[in-house]
């Protein structure tokens, strides 16, 4: 996004473009080494619940947790409070699965 603050001209970041793409590769074929069948519950879980995070929370602790100790990645969310667990580490977090 910086580069494109510079100059608008896309042939400008071209060179950048290349390295986020590649970056972006090899976090996905590290992941699909890893951590697939984790990734697989979580996207499947999503898929079922009409894309809610809330109801996907315990298949995405257990591919956070994947990550997090296979491939040293760690999540922070923007904005969140200082001094408080983030969103994916509470046990208990206020939203539930809806009855009908």
């Amino acid at each position: 996004m910086l580069c494109k603050g510079e100059n608008r001209n896309p042939e400008h970041c071209l060179k950048e473009g290349r390295k986020v793409t590649r970056c972006a590769t090899d976090v996905i074929n590290k992941l699909r080494e890893n951590c697939l069948a984790e990734f697989d519950k979580h996207w499947q879980c999503l898929e079922n619940n009409n894309q809610q995070y809330y109801m996907c929370r315990k298949p995405e602790r257990a591919l956070n947790k994947c990550v997090f100790e296979k491939l040293g990645l760690v999540k922070t969310i923007p904005g969140s409070p200082q001094g408080q667990p983030q969103i994916h580490e509470k046990t208990n977090p206020i939203f539930g699965a809806m009855q009908k």
